[in-house]
């Protein structure tokens, strides 16, 4: 079976809820979905042009100032290409994590190198919680809210804090049994 670039399903589910520029699904990945999928201009880019020549979204051209941009808009066909990829179980992700293969590789470097390299992802984990923070403040500032998205935003956001908590706490186990030799 042909593999499919599963951007083309991030692309059409970031349409689905309203027309977008390509640099605004950007920007609006960056600020909730970026913890667990990202896409790149370099891919975004290329993607819009084959859905819409596809026809699973179609563009128009607006004018800001002398700066043209495209909007574009997902088609029926394009939300029911999402919709039956919605409805089929997700395949199983590779897992690669460089870190990970440091740790297990780690007797062949001395000691204080394996620290330097969980203090690393230790803050980038403490950046992320604060990310993860701001994300749950401005969800949760909200109250209330009939936006159709939120239940879901705030299943994915969990599974991140629980996740980033997990990390913080196995890196906090790392520091003790290399303390302890």
């Amino acid at each position: 079976m042909k593999k499919i670039n599963k951007s083309r399903f991030a692309i059409l589910g970031m349409l689905f809820e309203k027309p977008r520029s390509g640099y605004e699904i950007r920007q609006f990945m960056l600020s909730s979905t970026n913890h667990f999928w990202q896409e790149s201009d370099a891919s975004i880019y290329p993607m819009l042009k084959l859905l819409e020549k596809e026809k699973k979204v179609i563009s128009k051209s607006e004018f800001t100032g002398k700066r043209e941009r495209k909007i574009f808009e997902i088609t029926q066909t394009g939300k029911d290409e999402l919709l039956t990829w919605m409805i089929q179980p997700a395949e199983e992700e590779n897992n690669r994590n460089e870190l990970l293969l440091k740790i297990f590789l780690g007797a062949a470097v001395p000691k204080e190198e394996t620290i330097k390299q969980l203090v690393i992802y230790q803050q980038k984990a403490l950046d992320t919680k604060k990310r993860y923070k701001k994300v749950e403040n401005e969800i949760f500032s909200e109250g209330p809210s009939k936006h159709q998205h939120k239940l879901f935003w705030t299943m994915s956001l969990r599974y991140g804090i629980l996740h980033n908590e997990a990390e913080l706490k196995w890196l906090t186990e790392c520091f003790e049994i290399l303390k302890k030799g």
